[in-house]
């Protein structure tokens, strides 16, 4: 990974502390010896104090602590590990199994939200995450990131022939050719491995859908663009229309053009279907009412991230109860106008860097004031205004009559849409149900997926409002 070169401390640190304070206290040493760093104290008073602003407890066992220093490099890092766990004043009492201490070089405003994105993506790998605590041995971690970024040729080279009896990704890619396909889309979710990269041998242009952003290189130069795709449960349709919704957020497919996409199953590791579709007519599907699908100022890294809050929400709830919320994105100079405080803003005071919904820390913290009473109202670069915030849409401001089962939360999401050009998501506490709305119309819905006794049943499929798939 890129970030190995900031890994100071080779190896993990065993952790022996059981308190949080303790334990950051423990990290902070060997990473201050490595940078030469004799005065300990303003380096850990300085991460006690975030702590104190703002957990960096970020789910699943993991912690992302952070610091100043007057170090070389802008950023330094150190792992630790604890088998039995550490009390952070978690949710629900998690305890933190994995810490990365993240040391950022105190003479620069350079933004760390791009590398705790990656660090995030990285640790919260199954495989990564079992490697770190099952290892008997001091573990390399820097040369466990640095083998995670190079390219895996034995492996592929290995798994060859294994590939290139699927005869679907071929297919696929002549598909494109024939159709004079301005992108073949691929969800490598699928598969666990890159060699499918290999067999990809065309000037189509190749976009990636992916949940880990630190899967693929930026720089291979096989891959036109890579889309961060949320980690959340979707039917083979439901993986396309969500991959031609982010596509068309970045520009990367326009309307008239024509798309062929490949997906699969990861439980089965291959892929196993190849859909060729008109953009025109998906774009006519569920963007008819909206001539532009992001308000002029998000970007849609914004809108991936809060489309993968908004899944996490639905599936997780929030202390085994279900929650629902609305966040409204974009244009909050006309938002604000139709917002009136239910409580005291609980976002007030922080900085923008705190408030930024792009660093994956802030994610607990949402999950937390979603289960207030109100709208999240969340400018187009990211920065969380407020939270519980009551929406009054203009009277008499027309929208489309909803679906049966919609309530008082989709109906205040279709009338800030309606007046303002804000785009709004809503999670339905009742059926767990992810819906889309811009110019008071539903852009898309995506229902909850359902737990069975043979596991998750796939019914994350992504719908218009006229119920076709």
């Amino acid at each position: 990974m890129a970030f190995a070169r900031y890994i100071k401390v080779p190896t993990v640190v065993d952790l022996h502390a059981s308190d949080k304070t303790e334990a950051l206290k423990e990290l902070a040493l060997p990473l201050c010896k490595a940078l030469n760093i004799r005065k300990v104290k303003p380096v850990t008073d300085e991460m006690l104090r975030r702590e104190e602003a703002a957990s960096t407890f970020m789910g699943q066992g993991i912690a992302i602590p952070q610091t100043r220093a007057p170090i070389k490099d802008p950023f330094a890092l150190a792992v630790g590990r604890s088998i039995e766990g550490i009390q952070y004043d978690a949710a629900r009492s998690a305890k933190a199994h994995i810490i990365v201490l993240l040391m950022s070089r105190e003479s620069d405003q350079e933004s760390s939200i791009e590398l705790l994105s990656q660090l995030d993506s990285f640790f919260r790998t199954e495989a990564i995450r079992k490697r770190i605590l099952s290892s008997d041995t001091p573990l390399n971690i820097r040369a466990l990131a640095s083998a995670s970024r190079a390219p895996r040729k034995t492996e592929r080279t290995g798994r060859a022939g294994k590939k290139a009896g699927n005869p679907v990704i071929p297919a696929a890619v002549n598909l494109a050719k024939e159709l004079k396909a301005s992108a073949l889309l691929v969800f490598a979710d699928a598969v666990s491995d890159d060699s499918f990269l290999d067999q990809i041998r065309s000037r189509v242009r190749l976009i990636i859908a992916t949940s880990t952003k630190t899967r693929f290189s930026a720089k291979d130069k096989r891959i036109t663009a890579l889309i961060h795709a949320p980690a959340f449960p979707a039917s083979r349709t439901g993986q396309i229309k969500i991959g031609v919704l982010l596509a068309l957020s970045r520009n990367l497919i326009q309307k008239g053009d024509r798309v062929v996409c490949l997906s699969g199953n990861s439980k089965s590791q291959t892929f196993d279907t190849v859909i060729a579709l008109d953009v025109a007519t998906e774009y006519k599907f569920f963007l008819s009412a909206a001539p532009t699908l992001l308000p002029p100022d998000v970007k849609p890294e914004v809108l991936e991230r809060l489309v993968a809050l908004a899944g996490e929400i639905a599936v997780e709830g929030r202390e085994g109860k279900p929650t629902g919320t609305i966040f409204v994105l974009g244009d909050t100079n006309s938002v604000t106008a139709h917002v009136r405080q239910l409580i005291i803003n609980p976002f007030r005071g922080y900085s923008e860097a705190e408030r930024n919904i792009l660093d994956p820390g802030l994610g607990e913290t949402i999950k937390e004031f979603a289960a207030i009473d109100g709208a999240f109202i969340i400018t187009g670069d990211g920065i969380l205004l407020s939270a519980g915030s009551y929406l009054r849409p203009e009277g008499g401001v027309e929208i489309e009559a909803l679906p049966s089962g919609f309530g008082a939360r989709h109906a205040a999401a279709a009338g800030i849409t309606a007046c303002t050009d804000a785009l709004a998501i809503t999670v339905s506490e009742s059926t767990g149900m992810v819906s889309m709305f811009k110019g008071g119309t539903i852009l898309m819905t995506i229902s909850k997926p359902i737990e069975t006794k043979q596991g998750l049943l796939d019914k994350a499929i992504w719908e218009s409002p006229s119920g076709l798939t």
